[in-house]
C-alpha cells in the first residue's frame, strides 16, 4: 500500500471519499481526546442523502445491508481523513468499530453485514485497520436508517 492519503487509498478501490455529513442533531460529528479519534455514529448517506432505509432481514437483503455498512464506513473514513489532514502516516490505527443494524426480530446475521465496514477499513488503513468491534441490532434506527456505524482510532500527535 503506497498512497499516503485516505482519499487516495479510497479512490484505489474505486470509491469516493464523500463530504462530511453534517450532525442531525446536538452533537459534533467528531472528537479528539489525546490521541483518540471519536467518530459518532455514521448513517448510510450521500451527500446528505439516505441510501439504505429500512429492516435488514425484511426490507433489505444481507448484501444490500453490507453495501449500506460500507457507505458508513466511507462517512466514517470522511471524519477520519478530516481530523488527520488526509495523511495515513498519522494513523496509528482503528482500534474499534461499532455497529448497529436496524433488522428483523429473527435477524442473525449482523455480523455478516458489518463485514462491509469492517473489510472497508481493512482495504484503506491495511494493517492499521484491524479493529475490535460489535455488531448488535435494533429495532429501528433514526430517519429508519439501515445500518449505523461509529469508530475509535488512534492517531499521532
Amino acid at each position: 500500500m503506497s498512497a499516503a492519503t485516505i482519499s487516495a487509498r479510497v479512490r484505489g478501490l474505486g470509491l469516493t471519499l464523500p463530504a462530511a455529513n453534517p450532525p442531525r442533531g446536538r452533537y459534533v460529528p467528531a472528537v479528539r481526546a489525546t490521541d483518540l479519534l471519536f467518530v459518532a455514529g455514521q448513517a448510510p448517506r450521500l451527500d446528505g442523502v439516505l441510501m439504505f432505509s429500512g429492516r435488514v432481514g425484511r426490507d433489505l437483503t444481507i448484501e444490500q445491508g453490507r453495501e449500506a455498512a460500507q457507505l458508513c464506513a466511507l462517512n466514517v473514513l470522511g471524519h477520519l481523513a478530516q481530523a488527520c489532514g488526509d495523511d495515513l502516516t498519522r494513523v496509528v490505527g482503528a482500534v474499534r468499530l461499532a455497529g448497529v443494524v436496524n433488522c428483523a426480530d429473527d435477524f442473525d446475521a449482523h455480523s455478516q453485514v458489518l463485514d462491509g465496514a469492517s473489510n472497508l477499513i481493512a482495504a484503506v488503513l491495511g494493517d492499521a485497520g484491524r479493529h475490535a468491534r460489535i455488531a448488535t441490532g435494533a429495532s429501528s434506527l433514526p430517519s429508519r436508517m439501515a445500518v449505523e456505524v461509529e469508530a475509535i482510532f488512534q492517531l499521532k500527535p
